[in-house]
């Protein structure tokens, strides 16, 4: 049965407002700018310098130990829970042991390094010097150097060549692996605290001994794991000192036991099971934080299903007389820490991510494993909180099915009024978990899925690799261009197959033949690249924190994440560009195969000069008038199908064992901004080097002049829920489309048409292209102002300005 609803905690939920704490902390926050500390890296250093000749596990455990006992800490006044991998309220480390020298501008002497695409942080010559001494240890033995090496004793330059061009990503420079951006087994760990984990450990550790085992590595892996595991309890145990210390110096009553509060708290947890709200969230906090200290460039927050195993702790408070002001105090804490934090990541991951906050996903409703949907009073809260803070994270996915109530689809629409930039995200649960299901997955361990990123499904019970080993995308335009180019990348370099001069092509058929060639060798490549990479990780690279709390598996099988084992690790890839593929391939075929307006040579002599000159002008004009998808037009809507269905069956053609083959998920980022680097002019009417069109669904900036409906009849008809998981789709609607709840639920009778249809995901920006053409003028007016980009969303004013451009120029809709 479906839960019962307390309709008058939803009222009161409505009247909740930021508390005071939360107020002085989101001031706080404005005022602070970027920093970066060079802590931990002093750390590292030491610590592998002095383990030098151990185990590769024991030694990345000594580590984190060493970072967690020796890291500044500080517990600010507005704290409800502490810890922050800094002392600063905005602050970040860097990962150099675990990326490598991946840092640009650590080498000049500027005194500064990048942090944004369009943003520097200063730092002093003490810091950078640290940076630079982890760097000469572990630049050139890191994963991924080392695995950079591996493939170009396999490929020689290509794997660069094709990174540099902007055919796939990420580059190894992004550390990530296994389970690395996913989320924690957050269930298990409030149930048994981290002391039960250590008791499990020794239990495993006397038994394979008992039994006579043989595997030395899995007694260093259980015994890395009891080292990590007791170094985050001890990290606790100094915040809990630091705040026994304070509260001796308090003079203020309330401040003074508000500190013995959580000096209890942390003497607490993480290291026994949680028995409150606020023990709940502090332990999750501890736990986070030290698996981004693990990995820093990996600092994903994600929350999972919270509003179902926190549920229990958020009614029996309520039951037990803490006022919900206090509980919404504390997880508003968490949200907008999770929601700020930043770090430093390479060239390539900037432009496809444009931002440097951790993306954290939070998913709220969604069925149960009884079939019924298990939307919550919780579920309500996240959502009110996440309007209140107004901040640009977490990506929240509300988890559409049929049997979501009304009051929960109206308090999403509510909240996103409030954020204005897609939050929160509505996907599909029907058709997620009955791909999951599709694909061998049981119902049961389905029906739990979690966003892992922007949109990604995945499931807390295996090992995630989506975007490890340098696999999560390849880039469909990128192909094209090979295509027209006789397999000549945007560089100029040979990273394609020789499929032919495209002049000489008798038939569209011959075309798209040399394009499905371009395409299986590229994947195919790139996924045998992934798989050299996966066998190289556990080599050089060992995280054992993660892998203790990633997933249960690694407990049984005694073994890091880092060697994966197909039993519990699952891979996806990301065919990026399919639209603008297709409304280019539409445009050749119409163009030039079937009316013959034009020569391909002609064609191409354009393309190459970015449509220079009158005729070029002309000639973009007649691809722009071509077909294109979004206007429910048949032709168009095929061709998208088309291509759909055959970049899927070669996706699926490629054999992983003994691991499960790719699944296909078709998200958001801002990877258009890094994919449109990577392709030249074209034939859709699209100019050199500009962004792709946005998400995997949305039709071509202003091209989709037929309304909204029209759009959503245009991704049905492409049927991308038959082989993808998920699919994105970015719409803008005037702000006057949440003016009443007339028009509230006319988008929400909108989002569930199509969701009915098979839409497997959607999200709105509610902007007025005015206003944004204004912030972009005047952005020292528009600090707050957020934005759906592709599958997140930032603030308009830290993006780059071809995707500010492109999201003021995308069709602006009202119902």
């Amino acid at each position: 049965m479906a839960k019962t609803v307390d309709f008058d905690l939803l009222k009161k939920i409505d009247n909740v407002d930021l508390s005071k704490r939360n107020k002085q902390w989101k001031k706080a926050m404005k005022a602070a700018g970027w920093r970066v500390s060079a802590d931990r890296e002093r750390w590292t250093v030491k610590s592998w310098r002095e383990t030098e000749g151990e185990d590769i596990q024991i030694r990345r455990a000594k580590l984190l130990k060493c970072v967690l006992e020796n890291i500044e800490i500080n517990i600010h006044p507005f704290d409800e829970i502490v810890g922050r991998p800094t002392p600063w309220v905005i602050g970040c480390q860097t990962a150099i042991d675990v990326c490598g020298d991946y840092i640009p501008g650590i080498w000049e002497e500027a005194g500064s390094i990048d942090a944004t695409l369009d943003a520097s942080v200063n730092m002093s010559k003490e810091d950078v010097e640290i940076l630079r001494e982890s760097a000469r240890l572990f630049g050139s033995t890191s994963l991924p150097a080392m695995t950079y090496k591996a493939w170009e004793a396999l490929v020689g330059s290509w794997a660069k060549d094709a990174e540099a061009a902007k055919l796939k990503d990420p580059s190894l420079d992004s550390a990530i692996t296994g389970q690395s951006t996913s989320v924690l087994s957050w269930k298990k760990l409030l149930k048994v605290g981290l002391n039960g984990y250590t008791n499990e450990c020794r239990r495993h550790i006397e038994a394979y001994k008992a039994a006579g085992g043989t595997d030395i590595d899995k007694i260093y892996f259980w015994q890395s794991a009891i080292i990590v595991l007791q170094a985050v309890i001890d990290h606790a145990h100094r915040y809990a000192d630091l705040a026994e210390a304070m509260a001796s110096a308090e003079k203020d009553d309330r401040q003074k036991a508000h500190l013995l509060k959580i000096a209890e708290t942390c003497r607490h947890v993480p290291a026994n099971p949680a028995r409150n709200m606020r023990e709940a969230l502090q332990s999750m906090q501890f736990c986070n934080l030290a698996k981004m200290l693990e990995n820093p460039i990996q600092n994903n927050c994600h929350w999972g299903r919270a509003d179902q195993y926190l549920y229990e702790f958020f009614k029996n408070d309520l039951e037990n007389g803490v006022p919900l002001e206090e509980l919404s105090s504390m997880l508003a804490d968490l949200i907008g820490r999770w929601g700020t934090q930043t770090f430093i990541s390479s060239s390539t991951q900037k432009e496809s991510h444009q931002i440097n906050f951790g993306i954290n996903n939070l998913m709220v409703g969604g069925l149960g494993q009884n079939g019924e949907d298990c939307s919550n009073e919780l579920s309500y809260l996240f959502l009110h909180l996440v309007a209140s803070l107004q901040l640009s994270s977490p990506t929240v996915g509300l988890r559409w099915n049929k049997k979501t109530p009304y009051w929960m689809m109206k308090k999403a629409m509510e909240t996103n009024l409030a954020t204005k930039g897609g939050i929160p995200l509505f996907e599909n649960d029907e058709v997620i978990i009955s791909s999951f299901v599709r694909d061998g997955i049981p119902f049961e361990e389905a029906v739990e899925w979690v966003g892992l990123g922007c949109v990604y499904p995945c499931l807390p019970s295996r090992a995630e690799h989506y975007g490890a080993e340098g696999v999560a995308a390849f880039n469909l335009a990128g192909v094209l261009h090979l295509t027209l180019h006789n397999g000549m990348d945007i560089n100029g370099k040979q990273s394609g197959l020789k499929t032919g001069d495209p002049r000489e092509f008798k038939s569209f058929e011959e075309l798209y033949a040399a394009f499905l060639k371009q395409h299986k060798h590229l994947s195919h490549r790139i996924f045998w690249l992934g798989g050299v990479a996966r066998d190289m990780g556990h080599k050089y690279l060992r995280l054992p924190l993660l892998s203790i709390l990633g997933i249960e598996a690694s407990m049984e099988l005694g073994q890091d994440l880092l060697k994966p084992h197909p039993d519990y690790s699952m891979f996806g890839i990301s065919d990026r560009g399919i639209i603008d593929v297709a409304d280019s391939l539409t445009s050749i075929k119409k163009l030039v195969y079937d009316e013959k307006t034009i020569s391909m040579d002609e064609l191409l002599e354009i393309l190459d000069s970015d449509f220079a000159g009158d005729r070029g002008e002309e000639i973009r004009q007649l691809c722009l008038r071509a077909p294109k998808y979004g206007n429910d037009i048949p032709e168009a809507d095929s061709m998208v199908k088309r291509i759909s269905e055959d970049s899927a069956a070669i996706i699926k053609s490629y054999d992983n064992s003994l691991f499960r083959n790719f699944m296909i998920s078709r998200e958001g980022l801002a990877w258009h901004y890094y994919g449109g680097l990577g392709a030249g002019a074209l034939p859709n009417g699209r100019k050199a080097y500009e962004p792709l069109n946005d998400g995997s669904l949305s039709p071509m900036r202003g091209m989709d002049k037929c309304g909204p409906t029209a759009v959503l009849r245009s991704a049905c008809n492409v049927c991308f829920n038959k082989v993808a998981y998920v699919s994105v789709l970015n719409q803008k609607f005037s702000s006057s489309t949440l003016a009443s709840d007339d028009s509230i639920n006319k988008l929400i009778a909108y989002t569930n048409v199509y969701m009915n249809n098979g839409g497997s995901h959607i999200q709105y920006n509610i902007l007025d292209s005015k206003q944004l053409k204004d912030a972009k003028e005047r952005p020292e007016n528009y600090s707050d102002l957020i934005v759906r980009i592709g599958g997140f969303s930032a603030y308009f004013v830290q993006l780059s300005p071809e995707i500010q451009d492109d999201v003021i120029y995308r069709s602006e809709f009202s119902l």
